[in-house]
């Protein structure tokens, strides 16, 4: 029985779909019917990468080896033979006991037994061959976790204080809000084609710099402040930072961003200025 199969009602219809449809084009590429360079693309949106091979050699965590691809490095082409990376998308770096399982599961089948975390909260699997990707999305989608944009030029990984919900200093938990935006943008056909990866985080404090908010190309940090007697939760914003080839801090965005929910007629609504108008969060080049 294959993993499609014994999966079957417990992967969502849109994912199963959705993979279904990276496992022909992964067909067509084996048979040369795709053009190399979108199927890159097509790769990296789907979380998998090219394997840095250091020379020959790869530390396990527990000592330096030999590995058999000398040459090989990340980057443009496609290797059929040479195991890649495979990096696993988790909003907030929030996981289930089950999400847990599952990636432990695959690390020791298709990997080298070693989830690597990383600083965008996500887990990495190194040495994950090519064909067996669909496989590994199925059994994550499961269970609720996706490798979808985890790469590209998408909106990567929304990342959060690792505090949140627990820090005595924060104005409140933005976990909610993290989650909320990583699921609207996650397949969001205005996040789709991007010039350049695009970064967001969620702060509770600004007395901690957790989240890294001028770091990222949108830095939300929670603030609370009074409307007429009232108690008003929103968020102060960065824009514009970025670790790129020439990292630079974000700058602070003259408007705040309420907790309210914009109206339906507005869905892309994300900050209004204090004088009415839409504020645009631009990376600065």
């Amino acid at each position: 029985m294959t993993w499609k199969e014994a999966l079957a009602g417990r992967v969502p219809p849109e994912m199963a779909r959705d993979i279904d449809d990276f496992e022909a084009e992964l067909a067509r590429a084996r048979q040369g019917r795709s053009d190399p360079a979108v199927f890159t693309e097509t790769l990296r949106r789907r979380g998998v990468y090219g394997q840095r091979y250091d020379h020959g050699r790869r530390h396990n965590g527990v000592e330096s080896r030999a590995i058999p691809y000398p040459h090989l490095f990340k980057g443009k082409g496609i290797y059929w033979d040479a195991p890649g990376m495979q990096r696993i998308k988790l909003p907030f770096g929030a996981l289930t006991c089950g999400q847990m399982e599952v990636i432990a599961d695959l690390a020791e089948e298709y990997a080298d037994g070693i989830a690597h975390v990383t600083t965008r909260q996500d887990i990495q699997l190194h040495y994950v061959h090519l064909d067996d990707t669909p496989d590994l999305m199925r059994r994550l989608a499961a269970v609720g976790a996706t490798t979808q944009e985890a790469c590209g030029n998408t909106v990567r990984n929304v990342t959060g204080c690792p505090r949140a919900g627990v820090c005595p200093d924060e104005a409140f938990d933005t976990t909610p809000h993290a989650r909320a935006v990583a699921r609207y943008l996650l397949g969001h056909p205005d996040a789709l084609d991007f010039g350049r990866k695009f970064k967001i985080s969620f702060s509770g404090c600004a007395e901690h710099p957790c989240a890294l908010a001028r770091m990222h190309d949108i830095g939300a940090v929670a603030a609370v402040r009074q409307v007429d007697g009232e108690t008003r939760r929103g968020f102060a914003l960065w824009v514009g930072g970025g670790l790129g080839a020439v990292p630079h801090p974000a700058s602070s965005c003259p408007s705040s961003c309420s907790t309210e929910p914009c109206p339906r007629s507005r869905p892309s609504c994300a900050c209004t200025a204090s004088t009415g108008t839409r504020a645009r969060a631009t990376r600065r080049a």
